[in-house]
């Protein structure tokens, strides 16, 4: 253990040394308080066309709970657990099951299940044209 732990810490302190030394810290931090407030947005328009207009921090609330719990579950991409998170959170701020679960599952289609599909015709225009 310890000759493990040896081995990786110089390289564990050179990232944080070049994160403290270049820009590239702040774009962490900045790029996923984006990435959070971009997610809960997404959500809340499908709330928001469903008739139940919540408030970005209430969204913003609900969306990184449940993906602080999916992240604590062995599930790969969260799989019905993100799902389940959203719903309760979306129920327990004023939206009716059957609407929240609808606004859910409209979201996760949009944010999960189809951005594979046109990654693959991106991956397949890569290819073709011998980027990769």
């Amino acid at each position: 253990m310890r000759e493990h732990f040896g081995r990786w810490w110089p390289e564990v302190r050179g990232t944080f040394a070049s994160l403290r030394s270049s820009n590239k810290l702040p774009q962490l931090i900045v790029g996923n308080v984006a990435t959070e407030v971009l997610f809960a947005t997404a959500l809340g328009l499908f709330a928001r066309a469903l008739g139940f207009p919540l408030s970005i921090a209430d969204l913003l609330v609900i969306n990184m709970s449940t993906s602080l719990f999916s992240s604590l579950i062995p599930v790969p991409g969260g799989i019905g657990v993100v799902e389940g998170g959203l719903v309760v959170g979306l129920s327990s701020d004023g939206m009716t099951q059957s609407a929240a679960f609808a606004a859910v599952l409209l979201y996760r289609i949009c944010t999960f299940y189809l951005p594979p599909i046109w990654g693959w015709f991106a991956l397949q225009w890569l290819r073709r044209n011998q980027y990769l």
